[in-house]
């Protein structure tokens, strides 16, 4: 008996080392994930992607996927790792694998209704945006950004545009300018065409005096948008600050003569002139948008400053002069002319003052010009009428 007993033992190691190693079963982690034991699920799907008879099995990919996306969008489960792109990689190896098949792969959900290869992507990704949403909402931007940036690495595969565009808003209002226009550019290159968020990174990079960037966004909207306002007074003004007067000259001029009923390539060619200082071609380039679009502010706005700038300079010359008594006369001479001066552009400012004004900024230019040129030939009457305005919108004496 002792030598059996001794045998039987001498057998066990043997044994031991014999033993294959247990295979995983997928099914169980994928019961575990839907009981809670997160960790359980990931263990033995981990496995499974290991054990020799599973490794080549779609299906242990595309649960891995599953259960990878499923933890990752569950607030209890915290991990160092990127959850989001494993299992962007699993399932897209799921697809690899299952040689054409991968439509058919199902997990059956809480419900037990059947949950597709495309319809389990579809259900996480929409667990990204959702997240993301409610923190965007709750002002959260950096979670609403985090949470974006996990659908677009979700989504590697098949590049969402979705993703990016609302990547690109969350980063602007977590002041990641740098990534906001990333990812609106990428978004632009996936096709997606909403118009704010095309527009977004050639105005940022406007704001920032980024002019190179900003004439590069704005003329690849145009190429999609070729009318687009805001885009071409960024391309023209880029082009200005970057000295490039001739190249702004011949896009204005080539657009005027393409079309002829375009009041805003006038009015921008009138900018050009004015910031060329030939001042009677500007007057001329505002005068034809008005008559394209009488109701144009900016154009009539700039008209008026075209006398302005006169006034401006028998202005400096009063100045200039001091209170010299030898030179009254002279200095009497001057004030007249610039009360002519005055009533001259006083018609086109009080036209522009009853259009629609863009913005509290321009009419509080516009009512301070007013009030210099009433005070210029001394009209009382109006001068206390705009000082009135003026106050109403918060401008202190």
């Amino acid at each position: 008996m002792k030598k059996i007993a001794v045998l039987l033992l001498l057998a066990i190691p043997g044994m031991a080392l014999a033993q294959k190693e247990a295979k995983p079963n997928i099914n169980k982690a994928m019961t575990a994930l839907k009981s809670g034991k997160l960790d359980e699920a990931k263990s033995i799907i981990d496995a499974a992607t290991t054990y020799e008879k599973t490794m080549t099995d779609g299906k242990t990919w595309f649960y891995r996927g599953v259960i990878y996306g499923a933890l990752d969008t569950t607030s209890s489960y915290n991990s160092t790792e990127n959850l989001a792109s494993v299992a962007a990689e699993s399932l897209k190896k799921a697809d690899e694998l299952s040689k054409g098949k991968s439509s058919t792969y199902f997990v059956q959900d809480n419900n037990g209704g059947m949950l597709l290869y495309d319809q389990a992507i579809t259900s996480i990704s929409n667990s990204y945006l959702v997240k993301g949403d409610k923190a965007f909402n709750g002002e959260d931007f950096k979670g609403a950004l985090k949470q974006f940036e996990k659908g677009i690495a979700f989504k590697a595969n098949k590049p969402d545009t979705t993703f990016y565009e609302y990547a690109g808003y969350a980063a602007y209002n977590a002041e990641e300018r740098k990534k906001a226009t990333d990812y609106l550019a990428k978004y632009a290159e996936l096709g997606g065409r909403r118009t704010q968020a095309l527009t977004m990174p050639a105005l940022l990079a406007y704001e920032d005096q980024d002019y190179e960037s900003a004439l590069t966004n704005a003329q690849a909207v145009l190429k999609i948008i070729p009318n687009h306002k805001d885009m071409k007074a960024v391309e023209l003004n880029s082009l200005i600050q970057l000295k490039k007067y001739d190249l702004a000259a011949q896009n204005l001029e080539a657009s005027v003569k393409a079309n002829p009923n375009d009041a805003q390539s006038f009015y921008l060619l009138g900018v050009l002139n004015t910031e060329l200082g030939k001042m009677e071609d500007a007057k001329a380039n505002f005068e034809a948008a008005l008559k394209v679009q009488p109701d144009y502010f900016d154009a009539q706005f700039n008209l008026a400053n075209y006398y302005l700038v006169e006034i401006d300079k028998t202005s400096k010359a009063i100045n200039e002069l001091g209170i010299a008594a030898a030179n009254a006369k002279k200095k009497q001479a001057l004030v007249q002319t610039r009360v002519k001066q005055s009533e001259a552009a006083i018609p086109y400012l009080e036209k522009a003052e009853k259009m629609k004004i863009p913005s509290k900024e321009a009419e509080i230019e516009l009512l301070q010009k007013l009030s210099l040129l009433y005070y210029y030939i001394a009209d009382d009457k109006n001068n206390e009428r705009v000082t009135k305005r003026m106050k109403a919108l918060g401008v202190e004496d």
